[in-house]
C-alpha cells in the first residue's frame, strides 16, 4: 500500500488501522501508554488534531507509546526525532524507500531504514526491481522539481568541507582497498550528516548543500555495500541517495546515483531497467551537468546496452557519445566524484562492452589501447585486478590459455591487497572456467596456488556469491 503524500503520517496511519477517528486512536494509545507504565491519558480529539496539523509536538511517553503500539524501536523515535520515525511505521519492509513522500524527513528516516539495514539483512538480492524502480526514479525526477521546504546554528561552511573532504578520500581509498573495509566509515559520515540534517536549521543554499553531501555519502555507501556483495543494503542506499539529491535539487548527484544503480541492476538484475536508468539520469540532467558528467552517463549506457539481447549498434552508439563528450575537456564544475572518467577509463569501459556482446578480439584491443595510455594500475588496485579478470577472460575465449594464465596470476598478485567481494567473484568465476584445462600444467599449477586467495575477507566467504560482471569500470 502507497504513502499518501498529501497527509500527516499519523493521519495515514490511522486510515490503515480502518479509517480510526481521533478519540478512537487516542484510546488505543491510552491503553498502551498505561501498559507501559507511563500513566493515563487524557482521551481530546483535538490533540491528535494538534498533532498533525504541526501545531504541537506529542510528549516523549505518548510517543513511545505510539511506536510500541506500530512496532517501531524506542531507539527510532530518539534518534530520527517527530515525525520522522512515523515513516518507519508507515513503511513495511522496503517501503521508506520507495513510497514515502520526498521530504526532508522521509529522506532522514530513509538514512535511518538503510543503516539498520546494513547491520541486520544480508540479502544479496535486490529490493526494488521492474515497474517498481521505474517508478522510484519517475518520482525522483518529480521531486528534483519539486525541492525541499525552506527551513528557518547552521552546519558551518568548515564543517561542510571536511565533511566533503572526508567522502573524497573514502573515495579514493575504496579505489585501493575496496568496500569491505570502508562500508562502516562511510554509514559513519552519513550518520553524521543526518544528524546535522535533521538536529540544525539551514538557510537554502545550506540545505541544498547538505543534501548533496547526504546523496553522495549514501550512493557511496550503496557502491561498498555492493562492492562487498550486500545488495539489498546497498539498493536501500542508492534510493536514499535518490531521496536526498531531489531535497537538495541537485539533478546531478541524482544521476550519479542512478548510474551506480544501474551498475547493480544489470550486474544482478534485468539490464533492460538498467538502460530505462540510466535513460532517466540522461534526460534529467541534459543542460543541467559538465560534459565529462555527461560522458560517465553515455558511457554507464553502454555497459547496460551491452548486456541486452540486441543492444550492439545502440551501445556503439553510446560509447561513440561518451567519446565526443569526454573530449571537450575538464570543466571548472565538474563534480569530484568524476575524477575516475577518463579516456584510459573509457577504453576499458569499451573492451568490457566488447566482451560481453561476444567479441574478444576485439575487447583485447581496448584493453590493449587503455594500458598504453596509462590506466592506473596502482592507484585504481580493485579496477586494475577486475581489469586484468576480463583480459583473461577475453584469452580464454579465444582459446590462449597461457596468456589467460599469465593475466589471472597477476590478477591474484593484486587481489591478496583487496577486501572486494568483487574480485574474489571474478577470479573464483576463472578458476571455474580453467577447470576442464586443468590437465595442462601450467594451469593445474594455477589452480592450486589460486585454491584459496589470500587476502579474501570474512564477508567475501560468507555472502552468497552471484555472478558479478561488472566494476565501477564495469
Amino acid at each position: 500500500m502507497g504513502i499518501q503524500t498529501n497527509r500527516h503520517p499519523l493521519a495515514e496511519l490511522r486510515a490503515r488501522m480502518g479509517g480510526l477517528s481521533a478519540t478512537a486512536y487516542l484510546s488505543r494509545l491510552d491503553q498502551r501508554h498505561r501498559a507501559l507504565g507511563y500513566g493515563s491519558m487524557a482521551v481530546r480529539r483535538e490533540k491528535v488534531t494538534r498533532w498533525e496539523s504541526g501545531i504541537s509536538t506529542p510528549e516523549l511517553t505518548a510517543q513511545l507509546a505510539m511506536a510500541d503500539l506500530h512496532g517501531v524501536p524506542e531507539h527510532a523515535v530518539r534518534e530520527l526525532g517527530w515525525p520522522a520515525w512515523l515513516f518507519l511505521a508507515l513503511s513495511s519492509d522496503d517501503q521508506v524507500f520507495t513510497d514515502a513522500p520526498w521530504t526532508p524527513e522521509a529522506t532522514v528516516a530513509a538514512i535511518q531504514a538503510a543503516a539498520w539495514r546494513e547491520s541486520m539483512d544480508r540479502r544479496a538480492f535486490l529490493i526494488v526491481t521492474g515497474a517498481s524502480l521505474t517508478a522510484l526514479t519517475h518520482n525522483w525526477a518529480g521531486g528534483i522539481e519539486q525541492g525541499a521546504p525552506r527551513a528557518a546554528a547552521r552546519p558551518t561552511d568548515g564543517l561542510l568541507a571536511g565533511l566533503a573532504n572526508s567522502l573524497a578520500e573514502i573515495r579514493r581509498l575504496d579505489d585501493a582497498l575496496g568496500g569491505t573495509v570502508l562500508r562502516n566509515l562511510a554509514t559513519d559520515v552519513l550518520q553524521l550528516l543526518a544528524v546535522l540534517a535533521r538536529e540544525t536549521d539551514h538557510d537554502e543554499p545550506t540545505r541544498r548543500r547538505l543534501y548533496t553531501l547526504v546523496s553522495e555519502a549514501a550512493r557511496l555507501c550503496g557502491w561498498l555495500h555492493f562492492d562487498t556483495g550486500l545488495h539489498a543494503a546497498a539498493q536501500a542506499f542508492y534510493a536514499t541517495a535518490l531521496r536526498a539529491s531531489a531535497t537538495a535539487d541537485n539533478a546531478e548527484a541524482g544521476a550519479n546515483a542512478l548510474a551506480f544503480m544501474a551498475i547493480q541492476t544489470y550486474t544482478i538484475g534485468n539490464p533492460h531497467d538498467a538502460v530505462d536508468l540510466v535513460r532517466t539520469a540522461l534526460d534529467q540532467t541534459r543542460r543541467r551537468t559538465t560534459p565529462r558528467v555527461r560522458a560517465i552517463l553515455h558511457a554507464r549506457q553502454a555497459r547496460a546496452l551491452s548486456k541486452t539481447p540486441h543492444g550492439q549498434r545502440d551501445c556503439a552508439r553510446a560509447l561513440d557519445n561518451a567519446r565526443t563528450e569526454l573530449a571537450r575537456g575538464a570543466h571548472d564544475d565538474d563534480p569530484d566524484w568524476a575524477y575516475w572518467m577518463t579516456d584510459a577509463e573509457l577504453e576499458m569501459l569499451a573492451g568490457s562492452c566488447a566482451l560481453d556482446l561476444g567479441q574478444p578480439r576485439h575487447a583485447l584491443r581496448h584493453f590493449t589501447t587503455a594500458h598504453e595510455i596509462h590506466y592506473a594500475t596502482t592507484r585504481y588496485s580493485r579496477d586494475h585486478t577486475l581489469f586484468l579478470t576480463r583480459v583473461a577472460a577475453a584469452h580464454l575465449a579465444l582459446g590462449e590459455i597461457d596468456q589467460a594464465c599469465a593475466a589471472i596470476r597477476r590478477a591474484l598478485h593484486q587481489h591478496t591487497r583487496l577486501h572486494s567481494h568483487r574480485t574474489h567473484t571474478a577470479i573464483t568465476d576463472l578458476r571455474a572456467q580453467l577447470r576442464p584445462h586443468q590437465h595442462i600444467p601450467v594451469v593445474g599449477e594455477l589452480l592450486e596456488l589460486s585454491r584459496e586467495p589470500l587476502g579474501l575477507s570474512d564477508t567475501a566467504r560468507t555472502t552468497p556469491r552471484l555472478p558479478d560482471r561488472s566494476s565501477r569500470s564495469a
